[in-house]
């Protein structure tokens, strides 16, 4: 026995969408659908197998993002260490501690004009 045709609104019901996303996908050629009458008319076996290969290949998307994404992983990797092991073989300046103590800092120098200034 032949299953009716299923309408958009039917069709946007099983799918969990809005009749208009069906009309455009169907129009578009994406879904499935014949026209009668000026009417548009789903097939429920069609449908239910655009359902699994879109799910089929939704599953494929995702496993290639997770591939291309633990690839980009693995070759940063390198390129931080690279990173680091040049940023520690690069010379360290040192800071430089003073070597006046605190006796000769405090103490008015005669080549410094503006001490001079203030001891008077």
């Amino acid at each position: 026995m032949v299953e009716p045709m299923m309408t958009a609104r039917q069709v946007a019901e099983v799918l969990g969408v809005h009749e208009n996303w069906v009309y455009d996908q169907a129009v578009g050629g994406d879904l499935p659908s014949y026209k009668i009458g000026g009417a548009r008319r789903f097939q429920p076996d069609e449908v239910l197998g655009w359902i699994a290969a879109h799910r089929e290949a939704r599953r494929e998307r995702q496993a290639q993002k997770r591939t291309a994404r633990e690839v980009s992983e693995t070759s940063a990797a390198p390129n931080t260490n690279a990173r680091a092991k040049r940023r520690n073989s690069e010379p360290q300046l040192s800071k430089q501690t003073p070597t006046a103590s605190a006796e000769t800092a405090s103490s008015p120098s005669t080549s410094d004009p503006q001490s001079q200034l203030f001891d008077a």
